[in-house]
């Protein structure tokens, strides 16, 4: 029965990256239809985000269905709960990279605006991020979570200065506000990818060590 359990729990740790593979193309997809300008490519990013939906409806029914049925305690009950919140966020950054695609159509039918180099150094650091974030799942390392964790502040400052960059070209440019806010709003969801794959983080910090970081809850416990 053991061994059959731990089968099943590999299958859903299976099931989860595979998910994760998704996510990933869909926000490398998005960033190449908004970088390309191509409605086709952001086409695609919603085909995609329609599969991840389906995903984490199974994922969360077959996590709800083990712990029904073997009453698992302990760090099995820790990696189940911690897979239904990984896999929540995970869709959540599927919806974060449809928002990205959705200023393509926007863009394309306002003043040609240069995105401020900053996005795509600040794309690299949030995809960067993201994958390490799985990694450190998948190794049960959280060493490497904790890395990942401290990341999330230097994407909040990419953010801010991208803002200020483009609130700048409005200032100085008013015939582009209509593309330069699409960038903000494209800086504003890297920036909550990146928050999303710090969630999965401190998910990781609580299947491997049971602590909680989340919301400084060890610093109010001491």
């Amino acid at each position: 029965m053991d061994r059959h359990f731990d089968d099943e729990l590999q299958r859903v740790k299976k099931h989860l990256l595979e998910m994760a593979a998704m996510v990933e193309e869909e926000i490398t997809k998005a960033l190449e239809a908004l970088k390309k300008r191509s409605d086709k490519i952001a086409a695609e990013v919603k085909q995609i985000d329609h599969r991840i939906d389906k995903f984490e409806i199974a994922i969360e029914d077959q996590c709800i269905e083990l712990i029904a049925r073997h009453q698992p305690v302990g760090t099995d009950l820790r990696f189940l709960v911690g897979v239904i919140k990984m896999n929540n966020d995970l869709e959540r950054m599927g919806d974060h990279a449809v928002n990205i695609a959705d200023q393509v159509s926007y863009t394309l039918k306002q003043t040609r605006h240069e995105p401020v180099a900053n996005i795509w150094v600040m794309a690299k650091e949030v995809k960067a991020m993201l994958k390490d974030s799985v990694e450190s799942f998948v190794n049960n390392d959280p060493d490497c979570a904790q890395r990942v964790c401290e990341r999330d502040s230097t994407v909040d400052n990419m953010r801010d200065e991208t803002i200020r960059i483009l609130l700048t070209h409005m200032l100085e440019e008013p015939e582009q506000i209509g593309s330069a806010i699409s960038y903000v709003l494209v800086a504003k969801n890297l920036e909550r990818i990146a928050d999303l794959s710090t969630n999965i983080c401190e998910d990781v910090i609580y299947i491997t060590e049971a602590r909680v970081i989340k919301h400084h809850a060890e610093e109010e416990k001491s």
